[in-house]
C-alpha cells in the first residue's frame, strides 16, 4: 500500500464533524499527501477552541485587541489604523502571531513560529491580499490571515508554499505567491466579520465632538451621549478618557451616570445584572460584561418596571 493511501486511510479514522470548518470554495486539486497534512493542522488549530464559532470568535477578538494594542489611543491619542507608521503596522502581524500561540496554547515550532499536527508552520499576516515569504517559509504549511480595518472582515486559510509558486524578490530577499497560486490557498474561514474599531467608524464631527473636549471626564460624557444606543466596548471608553480608571467617569456619585440622568438618558454597564435585565427587557439585546450602553429614559420601551429596577440598583433620585 502507499504512504499516500496509508495517510488517506488514518486520515478517514478521524472525526472532524464537530468542529472542523467547512471550506468556503471547494479548492483546486492538490497534491494528495499535502492536503492530508494541511488537514490535520486545520483539525489541531480549530479543535484548540471547541468549535468553529467559537473558533472564528477568538481569531476575531485577538485581531481587535492586537490593532488596538499598537494604536494604543489611551496613551498616544490615536484612534486609527491609519495613523500608524509602517513599522508599527508590521508590529500588528507579530502581535497578533503573540497572542494566536497564547490564546490557542499551541507550542513554539522548532524552527517557525508554530507547531500544529507535529510540523512546524510559519504564521503571515498581511492587511491587502498577499503575504511575503522567506526561503524558510518554502516548502512548509502557513497559516495565512488577512483583515481589513476598513471592512472588519478577515480571511483566514493554509498553504503549502513552493518556489515556483512565487514572483520576484522585493528588497528584503522575500517573495509572495502569483494570482495563480493563490487561488490554492485552503480556506478556513473567507470574509468572517470581527468587531469594528468603534471610534474609527465614527462621523469625522462625532469624534472631533468627542476628542475635543478637554477632560477625559467630559469626553467619556460625550461619548455616552453621542453614541446613544449602540453598545460601547470597554476600550472605547478607555481610549477616550486617557487615564487609570476610566470606568469610573461611567457610574454614580458624580460620574456619567449621575450627570446623564438629570439629561434623560440611563447608562446601562454590562457587568450589572439588573443593567443587562434591562437591555434585554427593552431591546432583547445580550449586554456583555464588557460593554456599556446609553438609553434614553423615556424610550417607550422602557416600561416603568424596568426604569424603576435601574433607579434602585443605582440609588437614583
Amino acid at each position: 500500500m502507499s504512504k499516500v493511501i496509508e495517510l488517506q486511510h488514518e486520515l478517514a479514522g478521524l472525526v472532524f464533524s464537530e468542529v472542523a470548518l467547512p471550506l468556503v470554495d471547494a479548492p483546486p486539486p492538490r497534491d494528495s499527501e499535502i492536503d492530508i497534512r494541511m488537514q490535520r493542522v486545520k483539525w489541531d488549530l480549530v479543535q484548540r477552541v471547541g468549535g468553529d464559532r467559537v473558533f472564528a470568535k477568538k481569531v476575531g477578538d485577538i485581531i481587535r485587541a492586537a490593532v488596538d494594542y499598537v494604536i494604543d489611543a489611551p496613551t498616544l491619542y490615536r484612534y486609527s489604523i491609519n495613523d500608524l507608521e509602517p513599522d508599527e503596522k508590521t508590529a500588528i502581524g507579530k502581535r497578533i502571531e503573540r497572542m494566536l500561540r497564547f490564546e490557542f496554547s499551541i507550542p513554539k515550532g522548532d524552527k517557525l513560529d508554530i507547531k500544529l499536527a507535529g510540523e512546524d508552520v510559519d504564521i503571515k499576516t498581511t492587511m491587502g491580499k498577499n503575504w511575503m515569504f522567506s526561503r524558510s517559509s518554502h516548502d512548509h504549511i502557513n497559516l495565512l490571515l488577512a483583515y481589513d480595518e476598513s471592512k472588519s472582515l478577515f480571511r483566514l486559510g493554509l498553504a503549502h508554499v513552493v518556489e515556483h509558486q512565487l514572483g520576484a524578490k522585493n528588497r528584503d530577499e522575500k517573495r509572495s505567491l502569483t494570482a495563480e497560486h493563490r487561488e490554492h490557498i485552503y480556506w478556513i474561514l473567507k470574509d468572517e466579520p470581527y468587531s469594528q474599531n468603534f471610534l474609527a467608524h465614527q462621523p469625522k464631527a462625532v469624534l472631533d465632538e468627542i476628542t475635543g473636549q478637554k477632560t477625559g471626564s467630559k469626553r467619556v460624557l460625550q461619548l455616552l451621549k453621542l453614541a446613544n444606543g449602540i453598545p460601547i466596548p470597554r476600550h472605547v471608553i478607555c481610549s477616550v478618557a486617557n487615564q487609570k480608571d476610566p470606568l469610573r467617569r461611567t457610574r454614580s456619585n458624580g460620574g456619567a451616570r449621575d450627570v446623564l440622568w438629570n439629561e434623560g438618558f440611563m447608562v446601562l454597564s454590562g457587568a450589572y445584572e439588573c443593567d443587562r435585565a434591562v437591555v434585554r427587557g427593552a431591546i432583547n439585546l445580550n449586554l456583555a460584561s464588557d460593554e456599556t450602553l446609553t438609553f434614553s429614559s423615556k424610550d417607550q420601551r422602557i416600561t416603568p418596571q424596568l426604569l424603576a429596577a435601574y433607579k434602585t440598583a443605582h440609588q437614583l433620585t
